[in-house]
């Protein structure tokens, strides 16, 4: 658990840097480019995201997994993964050239910014899969640590690139470097951990991992899918793009709070993965334990989210009365998207993957149905009640499949426990009127730790290491 916990640590802190350099890249196009610029611009990034999902393959998640049970054969993996993505990649360039040009009739300077825009992604999978190999072995201070500087200089050329008033194509360039420095580093850093001249090449372990991976790309596909369709849908049925804005708002400030939370799952994978071939009872233990961590950490944020809701969206902006009640529906569903991502977690761990396919197809029909009965009804509120409503079954339908299968430990009375203590904490910091919300989420907090304590729902010792988890 020591172990976890570390990696945890360093992968927060890589979520944190991450969406916080991302919101500065994004002020300085903003406030630096003209309009058409942007679009230009957000246009390449989202091609590029594309390119990345494609070729990633499930791919990564593969390589983490295989390479934790024997880490003789990471160098393996990390050449066939690389050849793997070229080629997804140089299919993808191909065709968005054909789509490009022909289509959307782009001229060649605005190829340029979209090409650039798509190599940074491409360059950006690749690095998943060096990313992978340390993730495999539980080393995943080197993928903060080697981010962190490369993150910084694509910055400043970006900023260069803006103050200069240069082409739009030499910002896609500056962000591009990013991605391109970041594999560098970490192909660098492990020479000498699992070096690739090693590898060789075989077509059996071209069909091994081709065998493996196409449920979980397909997975990937439409869990992407999913993730997209309440704003999609949104747009297409209240009849612009106006009607998103006060959705993300606070669609995005849960996704920052998850960041904080996914970093232990990412951590735990590789040791799920391991425990599986090496001791069951072991990875039990790790599910059990998992479930209360993730429970302590999310419960008490979903409720300080839900009963504060309209006090955290004044602090982004005031009197947005629709964007708070979505947030407190949202807040809600932390809970089951944290649950779901740790038994997509055992289901792939456990050679499983083909049934992710299953549940979320059947994630998209039911958000699908969900959005389109309460949207034109409810809005933007109806569209926060179909994500929830989605996730609520997907939870019961691959939670129970997946307890059945592998019989796995539930901690029902600590669940229960814990979900008392976060309630009776938030009526009692709810009771004192007049105070401003980080006031209040102090309050809520001290009297949860308290109440912890005193009717021992949960140790000393494993708060400490939940505080340490979830610290960013």
């Amino acid at each position: 658990m020591k172990t976890i916990i570390r990696n945890t640590l360093f992968m927060n802190l890589f979520n944190v840097f991450g969406r916080g350099s991302g919101l500065v890249r994004y002020a300085l196009l903003v406030y630096f480019l003209t309009d058409p610029d942007y679009a230009l611009i957000t246009f390449g990034f989202s091609v590029g995201r594309l390119c990345r999902h494609f070729m990633d393959w499930g791919l990564d998640n593969f390589i983490t997994r295989e390479g934790a049970r024997d880490p003789q054969r990471i160098p393996s993996y990390l050449l066939h993964g690389f050849i793997f993505k070229i080629a997804w990649g140089a299919l993808f360039f191909i065709a968005a050239f054909f789509y490009l040009y022909g289509a959307r009739s782009l001229n060649s300077s605005e190829l340029l910014v979209v090409y650039l825009s798509m190599g940074g992604s491409a360059l950006l999978s690749l690095t998943g899969v060096m990313r992978s190999g340390y993730g495999a072995v539980e080393r995943m201070e080197y993928i903060f640590y080697t981010n962190a500087p490369v993150r910084a200089i694509s910055l400043l050329l970006l900023l260069a690139a803006l103050a200069a008033r240069l082409p739009v194509a030499y910002a896609a360039a500056a962000v591009a470097v990013e991605p391109l420095l970041w594999l560098v580093l970490l192909a660098w850093c492990a020479k000498s951990a699992f070096p690739l001249r090693a590898a060789v090449f075989s077509w059996s372990a071209v069909a091994f991992m081709f065998r493996e991976s196409w449920a979980l790309a397909v997975y990937g596909f439409f869990n992407i899918f999913y993730l997209s369709l309440d704003v999609i849908m949104i747009e297409a049925l209240m009849g612009g793009r106006e009607a998103v804005g006060p959705y993300t708002i606070s669609s995005l400030l849960v996704e920052g709070v998850t960041l904080l939370l996914t970093g232990y799952l990412m951590a735990a994978f590789p040791v799920f993965s391991r425990l599986y071939q090496t001791d069951e009872d072991a990875f039990r233990r790790l599910f059990r334990r998992s479930v209360t961590v993730l429970v302590a950490m999310s419960f008490p944020l979903s409720v300080l989210l839900c009963v504060w809701a309209g006090d955290w969206i004044n602090l982004i902006r005031p009197a947005n009365p629709v964007s708070a009640q979505v947030l407190a529906i949202l807040a809600l569903n932390l809970n089951f998207a944290l649950l779901n991502t740790l038994m997509i977690l055992v289901f792939t761990a456990r050679n499983r993957q083909r049934w992710l396919v299953g549940f979320t197809a059947l994630a998209v029909v039911f958000s699908f149905g969900a959005n389109w009965l309460l949207i034109p009804r409810y809005h933007q509120v109806g569209a926060a009640a179909a994500t929830l409503i989605s996730q609520g079954v997907l939870f019961f339908i691959m939670g129970g499949v997946g307890l059945r299968l592998f019989a796995l430990p539930v901690p029902l009375g600590r669940a229960a426990g814990l979900a008392a203590i976060t309630l009776t904490s938030a009526a009692a910091a709810d009771c004192v009127h007049g105070l401003p919300v980080l006031a209040d989420a102090l309050l809520f907090g001290g009297a949860w730790i308290a109440q912890a304590k005193a009717f021992n729902v949960i140790s000393v010792d494993e708060i400490r290491r939940m505080a340490r988890a979830a610290q960013p």
